[in-house]
């Protein structure tokens, strides 16, 4: 039901009312014998008929009397209309709501290797575009329905609503199932609280933080994030990179938002790979994949790049790659990497 378009017309009907009784006292009460009724004498009793409070009738007519009369039944029924219409509007909103929560805690449950958000606000909206758009299973944790329900006009995601510190709601959250969490809460020791309480639940969790202040990413790797992240420091970089390298960020720009066709990725060399112990040049990855390989980093974290054919891959290397859909499912084979999104 249309509830906005029934508020509005039942608004204009009593806007129409009133206008119709001053007009109507006005005419019928010009004659009179008492006095010629003023603008505000017929106002004055069309709003104190209309809402039954009835203190007087000002000496009316009879005609006056009887037009009262119809006033009152037009009132009391576009009374009646909105009463309804609002308690129909409360209620079944209300059950919407709870219906809906219960929905979702149901697909919530389901999830499994799953990512969490905690926090949708100005740099977790651009966390959940970036999920929706690699297309993975994924929770949203939002303490202000009002953000939640302006999200969800525009965008079709699981979420549950809720304090994201509360360790209850981070496993109703699935937290133990989960693959990995990401944190954007607007203080710092939000954040690391949610990272505590998520190291506590999941020791095996990818936890990856926002940070505001400088001095605390140091803090929240000691806590147990893996990742830390300053917004306004990456977006100072971003900044001057645009000015002294524009080339290079519209390219970096144009892969990591164009995800439905080539884009950044990597590929985790697995102990059952056929990769595994092998050189690149034997791997023979370029002519199987079509694919160039960026960079490769090592189990103790080095990055390689443009590595040499002699170069040998080891169980957990990560093979860094542009690459679009096929070709990325393509190198997943040859490496094992099948969790990869």
């Amino acid at each position: 039901m249309n509830y906005q378009r029934q508020i509005t017309i039942a608004l204009a009907m009593l806007a129409g009312l009133l206008v119709i009784g001053t007009v109507g006292y006005l005419l019928l009460e010009q004659d009179n014998p008492r006095g010629k009724w003023t603008l505000l004498d017929a106002i004055y009793m069309t709003v104190i008929t209309l809402t039954t409070v009835g203190y007087g009738n000002l000496d009316m007519s009879d005609d006056g009397r009887i037009f009262t009369l119809f006033l009152l039944i037009g009132g009391f029924g576009v009374f009646t209309y909105s009463i309804t219409i609002a308690t129909a509007y409360l209620i079944e909103g209300q059950l919407q709501s709870f219906f809906r929560q219960q929905k979702m805690i149901r697909t919530v449950d389901k999830l499994s290797n799953h990512y969490i958000i905690c926090g949708l606000g100005d740099t977790g909206v651009h966390v959940l575009d970036e999920m929706l758009k690699a297309d993975v299973e994924f929770v949203g944790i939002e303490f202000e329905e009002e953000r939640i329900t302006h999200l969800t006009d525009t965008r079709h995601f699981s979420y549950l609503q809720g304090d994201a510190t509360d360790d209850e709601l981070l496993i109703r959250a699935g937290i133990t199932r989960a693959r990995g969490l990401i944190t954007c809460l607007s203080r710092d020791q939000d954040n690391l609280f949610v990272v505590i309480s998520a190291r506590k639940l999941n020791p095996h969790l990818k936890i990856a933080s926002k940070a505001v202040e400088d001095n605390s990413p140091g803090k929240l790797i000691i806590a147990g994030a893996d990742e830390v992240v300053l917004p306004d420091h990456i977006g100072g970089i971003r900044l001057a990179s645009s000015i002294l390298y524009p080339h290079l960020v519209e390219f970096l720009q144009s892969i990591t938002q164009n995800l439905d066709d080539t884009h950044f990725a990597e590929s985790i060399v697995r102990p059952d790979s056929q990769l595994d112990g092998i050189s690149l040049k034997a791997a023979s990855i370029q002519e199987q994949t079509g694919l160039v390989i960026i960079a490769i980093r090592d189990n103790d974290g080095t990055f390689l790049y443009n590595p040499p054919g002699d170069k040998r891959l080891q169980t957990g290397d990560a093979i860094l790659v542009v690459a679009n859909q096929r070709q990325l499912q393509l190198l997943h084979r040859l490496t094992g990497d099948f969790s990869s999104p």
